[in-house]
């Protein structure tokens, strides 16, 4: 074990020059192969703190003090920013890009919503990090990152409320009624034509509009719901004591189930 020891002190040397010279990635568009290379280091050092945990354990079996690994730890944290930066970069590329080219049935409101404010947090933590560093190039790449994010920014709400679960023909009528022209979604259509039809100057009214939608969508969903209760519902017919007569038995179920969907209806 202590020549295992040995060995891994070396594997943290070397990880530690690795992660110790990401800062000279300062390249924005490679950022595809470096986001390789973090996840390449990430798994490493991943690997080494099982491998410490593995270590400890076995020193504490055979009464040995404990070997001091905080410097891995420290290797993690200092390697975060960089990590999050890269990472965070090639998501928003790829999604980016999704959102605005793929066809509008592809596009997920919810994914989007959650992948831009997530994209938002760790950006913005990034760049607070950075501008604290003596990293000009570094600092600069998540700057312009940060930009790019709240650029897109003003289009989230636009592409939350058209992509609103309910959307149907009628909503996109009135939409097209109050903006002049036909806006529906047809072959080719997706959110870049949206905002190129300069959708963006009644935002405020696609949110009421697919606000309606999304709720009654809920309610046609709620309504199939209880018409389909009915289908599964049967009466039963028992016999009656040790007869041979049958009698028709369920109704306090169905009574109780009618109950029910008179106070949602």
């Amino acid at each position: 074990m202590e020549a295992e020891q040995e060995e891994f002190e070396e594997t943290l040397n070397n990880l530690e020059i690795t992660v110790g010279g990401f800062n000279s990635f300062d390249d924005l568009n490679k950022f595809e192969e470096i986001s390789v290379d973090v996840e390449s280091v990430n798994q490493r050092m991943q690997d080494c703190i099982e491998q410490s945990r593995l270590f400890n354990q076995r020193e504490f079996l055979v009464g040995k003090e404990q070997k001091d690994y905080s410097r891995l730890q420290q290797m993690v944290k200092d390697f975060l920013p960089y990590s999050n930066l890269w990472l965070t970069t090639r998501t928003w590329h790829k999604s980016h890009h999704s959102w605005l080219n793929d066809p509008w049935e592809k596009l997920n409101a919810a994914e989007l919503d959650a992948t831009f404010e997530n994209c938002n947090k760790v950006m913005s933590g990034v760049l607070r990090f950075f501008r604290d560093k003596d990293f000009p190039k570094i600092t600069k790449i998540a700057d312009q990152m940060k930009k790019n994010i709240d650029e897109f920014k003003p289009f989230v709400p636009l592409a939350l409320a058209l992509r609103k679960d309910g959307m149907k023909d009628r909503h996109w009528d009135q939409i097209s009624a109050k903006v002049g022209f036909d806006i529906r979604p047809k072959e080719g259509f997706n959110l870049t034509s949206v905002i190129d039809a300069g959708m963006m100057n009644f935002t405020e009214f696609c949110e009421e509009v697919g606000e309606r939608a999304y709720k009654e969508f809920h309610i046609e969903k709620s309504l199939t719901k209880m018409q389909g209760d009915w289908k599964d519902c049967n009466f039963l017919l028992p016999q009656f004591k040790t007869t041979t007569t049958n009698f028709i038995a369920g109704f306090d179920d169905a009574i109780a189930m009618l109950d029910e969907h008179i106070v949602t209806t």
